[in-house]
């Protein structure tokens, strides 16, 4: 009986020794107690005011005190009270957001432990030109859709670029707080310079209109054009041919490799015929195909020979020009680019993609499921009429051009075979010949 008031009485004790214990303790369970003798923390000094892109960086010396746990900076941002705080370990204060140019001041304080602030410094800032009045937005019209090309955005802040449409062109004069706008999209950048297509929009002429919005929610003005969306499909494969012009000088190693089987919808290692594959040709090698129709072309999709057949390696082609003509002679012109004649024009010259990224010596390095991934779904190599303004003109005559296969890469030696699956061009049709 004795052993059982004894133990009952040890853990009366101890529950009212935890609950004397946990009085004042916050959520965390540490104690957080007030010491209303800690005096007021001195004012802050300030070293230094660096300007930026829509605010500044305020360097501070926080004065010694073991009692102090941070700065505030409190000021009027586009009309709204906000603030910034550091902690004692920080020297520099960011203050950001200004949507003008004009001088700002911002009122500096140091914090103790009790909340209490010291006396404020003042100090004045004059933001730079902010992001979202650098930053200009720019709309095209694309095969299936709109691009919005960003340049200026130097500070590489954060924007979004909302997309608008508004279907009455008569609504065009009107002020832009007028029209009948509806959003297409909202696209997202950091890059200085970029641009973004938004395909899945109806070939039909509409008014485009765009504008940018940082983080703090400024925006900039709407530009608006009108533009249609180009048709884009698959261009029919049937019709193709091997032009076989005069200078092309890829030629196949065999019959049964001809470069017909890049068309043949057909990509399978286990039947040799239905890949192509070259001899050993000095780089760069080229052939031709005769589309069949008058065509501005989009974007080509390439296939590998096989699945996960020695990826990034051998005879794979690594880097692609592709060519465009509505009437080739074959004639050699000296002074031109691989000497083709005058009638040629450059769509584009691409690299084939690796996800993770070629070594800083170009070699392809470690291969990863997501790289074979790629491998296998193949390029889809899109055209880009701002890098190349020649890249949507017409053309009937498509010239694959080979620079360089992945056994030629960073080499001097230039001869390689080429072994490629499938070839497919995506457009707008103008004209069918067959």
């Amino acid at each position: 009986m004795n052993n059982i008031i004894k133990t009952t009485f040890t853990l009366l004790f101890s529950a009212i020794f935890i609950t004397a214990c946990n009085d004042g303790a916050n959520d965390f369970g540490r104690v957080d107690q007030k010491n209303d003798n800690i005096p007021a923390p001195s004012p802050v000094s300030v070293e230094s005011v660096r300007s930026i892109s829509g605010g500044a960086v305020i360097k501070v010396n926080i004065p010694d005190d073991d009692n102090i746990k941070g700065v505030i900076a409190k000021y009027t941002r586009n009309g709204e009270e906000v603030n910034t705080k550091i902690s004692r370990y920080v020297d520099s204060l960011t203050v950001v957001g200004f949507v003008d140019t004009k001088p700002h001041t911002v009122e500096i304080a140091a914090i103790n432990v009790n909340e209490v602030e010291s006396t404020p410094v003042n100090v004045e800032i004059t933001p730079l030109e902010p992001a979202i009045s650098l930053a200009k937005a720019t709309l095209y019209q694309t095969f299936g859709g709109i691009k919005v090309r960003i340049d200026g955005n130097t500070p590489r802040e954060n924007l979004t670029i909302v997309l608008l449409r508004d279907t009455d062109l008569s609504d065009f004069d009107k002020p832009v707080s007028q029209m009948k706008w509806e959003q297409v999209t909202t696209l997202f950048t950091a890059a200085e310079t970029i641009t973004l297509p938004r395909r899945g929009i109806d070939p039909v002429e509409a008014i485009f209109g765009a504008y940018l919005r940082d983080r703090w929610g400024n925006v900039s003005d709407t530009v608006k054009a009108v533009l249609t969306p180009l048709e884009e499909s698959e261009l029919d494969k049937d019709k193709f041919r091997d032009a076989k012009i005069k200078d092309d000088n890829c030629t196949a190693s065999a019959t049964k490799y001809k470069i017909e089987n890049l068309w043949d919808k057909l990509n399978d290692d286990g039947k040799a015929n239905y890949i192509f594959d070259s001899k050993q040709l000095d780089l760069p090698t080229w052939f031709t195909i005769d589309l069949g129709v008058k065509t501005k072309l989009s974007h080509i999709k390439t296939l590998p020979r096989g699945q996960s057949y020695l990826t990034y390696t051998a005879a794979h082609p690594r880097i692609f020009e592709f060519w465009g003509s509505m009437n080739p002679t074959g004639e050699k012109v000296e002074g031109n680019t691989h000497g083709f004649d005058n009638s040629w024009f450059l769509l584009g010259r691409f690299e084939q993609a690796k996800p993770s990224g070629y070594e800083p010596d170009g070699s392809p390095g470690v291969i990863t499921q997501d790289d074979n991934a790629y491998w296998n779904a193949g390029n889809d190599f899109e055209f880009n009429n701002e890098e190349y303004p020649h890249a949507y003109d017409e053309l009937r005559y498509l010239r694959v051009v080979f620079i360089d296969s992945f056994g030629t890469y960073g080499f001097d030696t230039k001869s390689s075979k080429i072994q490629m699956g499938e070839l497919t061009p995506f457009g707008q049709i103008l004209q069918e010949y067959r």
